[in-house]
């Protein structure tokens, strides 16, 4: 009578393979949240911007006189505006009533560096001055 035993298990290979794919399955899925969160700062960093610009040209629309001004935010965030009247490419205040208000143009630029790469986002409008 003979008996055989078969053994129960993987062998060493299984188990070196079965560890080979996961290892890559992980970095795969490393690399992704990785991504992400790089995007997330990139959006974090771009809406602070977008809100030292906003806060800047209410500032200078409530002063509205011409010139220009410019600081740093958070030391990282540098800003620049301008106050400067408006001139139509294609005046028509010909036959136009005197004494309106002056129009100006407000300009608001917001860098900062990335990383690798300088971002900027910039605003502008247009406000009515006080009447002369």
């Amino acid at each position: 009578m003979t008996s055989t035993k078969r053994q129960v298990g993987f062998t060493l290979v299984e188990v070196l393979v079965a560890l080979a794919i996961i290892g890559m399955a992980l970095g795969a899925i490393a690399a992704v949240f990785g991504q992400g969160l790089a995007g997330h700062e990139t959006a974090s960093e771009a809406e602070t911007a977008l809100a030292v610009a906003e806060e800047q040209l209410a500032l200078a629309a409530s002063v509205q006189r011409p010139g220009a001004a410019s600081g740093v935010f958070s030391g990282q965030f540098a800003w620049q505006t301008t106050v400067a009247p408006y001139k139509d490419a294609e005046d028509k205040t010909a036959g136009a009533p005197s004494g309106l208000p002056p129009l100006y143009r407000i300009a608001v630029s917001v860098a900062w560096h990335d990383g690798r790469h300088t971002r900027q986002v910039s605003l502008s409008t247009l406000r009515l001055g006080v009447p002369q």
